[in-house]
């Protein structure tokens, strides 16, 4: 599938001669750059670098579009998340330049639409951090599943220090990654961590040079795409109901929700042929 950035004038209209929105493939992307490769990983990219690929309301609309469609796509193993160049994943909400694109442009319908569909998505989320991850791209990376650093991340949230607040799920993420009282020193402080840091802490997954990182983080992300993506989303949403919810309540919602996906899925089959006939399984992802 190709990237797509060029407008098209073609009408896209329902059954019933309603107008839709046309496929991902048919639209103007202005603030974001994607791709989907051969093993079904679809790679989105922040495309602001003359200003740290600081985020608006736009960029935010665009990648909430391209997770939304990717989320009914068994096609799309991967989702992948970064910032164009090596200097910055995002420098945060870019406050010179937010004026809404449209009417009903606010934190609410922009920041509080995609938070919730990445950790919706089936599919695991990779944020693939370079340089600076500050403010609303610090929350952005901790929507995500996975956290890759290179050597050169900066990542924090300095708003406190300007007397603004966190507004895109920073307070429910971060106790929950790192504890309460890393949480409050990194909130509150406006503190950034280094890479090794971050690592210590427990904020990032892995961490490689910036030389190298590019490869390494190419092959974390090409083991998960050869994963049964179905059964991640079925751990990824036990893990999200387990986290506000008691334990009787999160062992019937495991019990309903994997034996759901073990009627469904093609891939249970092979998961059990393979172990069998002793071999390594090979995944379609259905």
């Amino acid at each position: 599938m190709p990237e797509q950035q060029e407008r098209t004038d073609k009408r896209w209209t329902d059954r019933l001669g309603r107008t839709i929105a046309p496929p991902v493939e048919e639209r103007e992307w202005r603030e974001v750059r994607w791709e989907v490769s051969e093993r079904g990983v679809l790679a989105i990219t922040m495309r602001r670098p003359a200003r740290l690929n600081a985020i608006t309301f736009t960029m935010l609309r665009e990648i909430e579009e391209l997770v939304q469609d990717a989320a009914r796509k068994p096609a799309i193993r991967v989702i992948t998340i970064r910032g164009e160049g090596t200097r910055a994943f995002s420098s945060g909400d870019d406050l010179t330049d937010m004026e809404p694109a449209v009417r009903f442009d606010s934190p609410h319908s922009t920041h509080h639409k995609l938070i919730p569909a990445l950790r919706a998505a089936p599919q695991p989320v990779v944020a693939l951090l370079y340089g600076y991850a500050l403010g609303a791209g610090f929350e952005l990376a901790l929507a995500c599943d996975f956290r890759l650093a290179a050597d050169n991340l900066q990542i924090g949230d300095y708003r406190a220090r300007r007397a603004l607040g966190s507004i895109a799920g920073a307070s429910w993420f971060l106790p929950r990654i790192v504890g309460q009282g890393r949480a409050l020193e990194l909130l509150l402080t406006g503190r950034h961590l280094s890479a090794q840091e971050a690592l210590e802490w427990g904020l990032v997954t892995r961490t490689w040079p910036l030389a190298t990182f590019a490869r390494e983080a190419a092959s974390f992300v090409e083991t998960l795409a050869q994963l049964p993506t179905g059964a991640l989303g079925a751990h990824k949403q036990a893990l999200e109901y387990s986290m506000v919810h008691g334990l009787r309540d999160s062992l019937s919602n495991e019990f309903e929700t994997f034996a759901q996906y073990y009627n469904e899925a093609e891939d249970v089959l092979e998961g059990r042929a393979s172990f069998h006939e002793r071999r390594d399984p090979v995944y379609r992802g259905r």
